[in-house]
């Protein structure tokens, strides 16, 4: 099993972009981990971190910041420069938030291995079928399927079955977490229906619970596991 944490898991109490933040989840026992990038400007951050500090990982994926209308030249720069350090410290996926974009033709040049996520129940698009099959009818990428953005938007897990039906041979990469108000830990929320709903344990599963210290790594993580063994036996 492919499985770990966002660097973002811990942003109450870590700095996300801090190499010791990263060897927290390698230590916790993670073989695969997403490095969050938050804002435009912690790109300079980001690209100073070296191959020695994300090594010891099977799959490795970044969180792009997100784009804003009138930041173009800015996001294209700061795109360049993770594809200048992807051909150093190649990563497995770069994952972008759909709905932020109206043109997507500015980042096929890029060399990057870009995939979009399904979006939450407070996004105003990019949420269901339909959304994304116009995405990636002018943006052929990679899905990342995020279980707890499509359970704000359907609790009845009927959205995520429609969305696996969908896109199943698309999705590279799994986000699960539990929801309360955002991105809470299900050793707490014990949504085991998130859980159930990973559709491949083959799949890299990156876990977005929200953690209020590094203690609570190895208790999200064993739950989750033990839940995806048992549900998938």
């Amino acid at each position: 099993m492919i499985i770990g944490f966002s660097t973002g898991c811990l942003y109450n109490t870590h700095d996300s972009l801090d190499p010791a933040t990263i060897d927290l989840f390698r230590r916790g026992g993670c073989n695969a981990i997403e490095i969050m990038i938050h804002r435009l400007p912690d790109i300079e951050r980001f690209i100073k971190l070296k191959a020695s500090d994300i090594k010891g990982f099977k799959y490795t994926s970044v969180h792009a910041p997100i784009y804003r209308e009138g930041k173009k030249s800015e996001y294209i720069k700061a795109m360049k420069a993770i594809e200048k350090m992807h051909r150093e410290v190649p990563f497995d996926a770069v994952v972008l938030h759909p709905d932020m974009f109206d043109d997507f033709s500015f980042l096929k040049d890029i060399g990057l291995p870009f995939a979009v996520e399904n979006m939450d129940s407070r996004r105003e698009s990019c949420k269901n079928v339909e959304d994304l099959q116009k995405v990636f009818t002018i943006f052929d990428v990679p899905m990342v399927f995020d279980i707890n953005h499509s359970f704000t938007n359907d609790p009845t897990m009927e959205l995520s079955d429609d969305l696996v039906k969908a896109f199943k041979p698309k999705i590279k990469e799994l986000h699960i977490s539990g929801f309360g108000t955002f991105h809470e830990p299900l050793f707490k929320t014990k949504q085991d229906m998130i859980i159930s709903a990973v559709p491949n344990v083959d799949l890299p599963i990156i876990i977005e619970s929200v953690l209020d210290s590094a203690d609570e790594i190895d208790i999200e993580l064993g739950y989750i596991k033990q839940h995806l063994t048992m549900g998938h036996l």
